[in-house]
């Protein structure tokens, strides 16, 4: 079954990338009017990168719901991109994100990528960690006040795999790149509709139920689970928008909701070792960008966030919803690259 999942969104990608290899085949040229390209320069920057994850589980007919999130760091790093090749290296310095006696203490493994051509706008990522904190714990402990340290269960554990391919329709005159990696210059306002797929899977794992123990009694005993596999693949349209101001300040915003079939797994504390089952899901992908963006240099913030969402148990009593994503701030400096010529005799 995860197979076949998978299977959709892989063929829609290789499409998507038939697609494109074709469009550079027939050396289709992009509306200079709107776009320069500068992937012939190289291009250094420094950068800082806030990378997240966070689920959340909803018993929908009390309305009260239970927010998990590890402890998050702010990474800074340096990186390069010269034509096609892009590399970005980050270090976490301890000094910075020193809270773990607040937010308890997460291991983890995050790899988020990104591939921007001049059609096509690819993500994978793939993530492990290990140890959160419930972020609402006034909506369920009185005696709860700000600046106390929050909850923690350093024995759950979360693994998410990802990605997803969206086609931009009118890339000779919107520029991706542009806003996100910053090699075009966006020189006009330009936007396009977009067309994809995705795939993602997700999994929870802890030693108990994530239901904190003061809310065990008024949650549905569907939601009382301590380990839960989800899975699943579906298709996405949306929107994108870069708006040029004062020639060298972006602004884009790029909106894609997404529908996907999800298959689950669930092992309970108590009761049914494990059920299994299938819901139709919710997606949700959005970037953002504030970029100022000069032949010579560029800085600026972008964010892209990765939702999705479902209910389950009986008559949908019960939501499970899980987001990723990451907030990066950067500043760089483009050089003409070198080039070596023969001498003539």
């Amino acid at each position: 079954m995860l197979q076949k999942f998978i299977l959709v969104p892989i063929i829609l990608m290789i499409a998507f990338y038939c697609v494109a290899q074709d469009e550079n085949s027939k050396q289709t040229k992009i509306d200079t009017v709107y776009i320069k390209d500068l992937s012939d320069k190289l291009s250094i920057r420094i950068f800082g990168v806030n990378k997240f994850t966070r689920f959340d589980i909803k018993d929908n007919e009390i309305d009260s719901l239970v927010n998990y999130s590890p402890n998050r760091n702010l990474n800074f790093g340096f990186g390069l991109n010269y034509k096609w090749f892009g590399l970005g290296v980050a270090f976490n310095f301890p000094f910075i994100n020193n809270d773990d006696d607040i937010y308890g203490k997460t291991k983890r493994f995050d790899a988020h990528t990104n591939i921007f051509t001049r059609n096509l706008a690819i993500d994978f990522y793939l993530s492990s960690y290990r140890g959160f904190y419930i972020e609402n714990p006034e909506s369920y402990l009185p005696d709860w006040k700000q600046g106390m340290p929050y909850p923690q269960r350093p024995d759950i554990s979360t693994t998410k795999i990802g990605g997803s391919c969206i086609y931009a329709f009118k890339y000779r005159k919107y520029s991706t790149r542009a806003a996100f990696n910053q090699t075009d210059l966006q020189k006009k306002s330009a936007g396009s509709f977009l067309l994809g797929g995705f795939f993602s899977i997700f999994g929870i794992a802890g030693d108990s139920s994530f239901i904190p123990y003061e809310l065990k009694e008024i949650y549905d005993p569907d939601l009382l689970f301590k380990k839960l596999s989800v899975f699943g693949a579906g298709v996405s349209f949306g929107y994108t928008h870069t708006f040029v101001l004062w020639k060298k300040l972006y602004i884009s915003v790029t909106l894609v909701p997404g529908i996907s079939v999800q298959g689950f797994e669930i092992d309970y504390e108590e009761g049914p070792q494990k059920k299994t089952g299938s819901f139709i899901a919710g997606r949700f992908q959005s970037r953002v960008a504030l970029v100022y963006n000069s032949e010579r240099s560029y800085a600026g913030i972008t964010a892209i966030n990765d939702s999705y969402s479902g209910n389950t148990g009986k008559e949908q009593r019960g939501s499970l919803n899980y987001e990723v994503g990451v907030i990066r701030f950067f500043y760089g400096r483009r050089f003409n690259f070198p080039t070596f010529k023969k001498k003539k005799e």
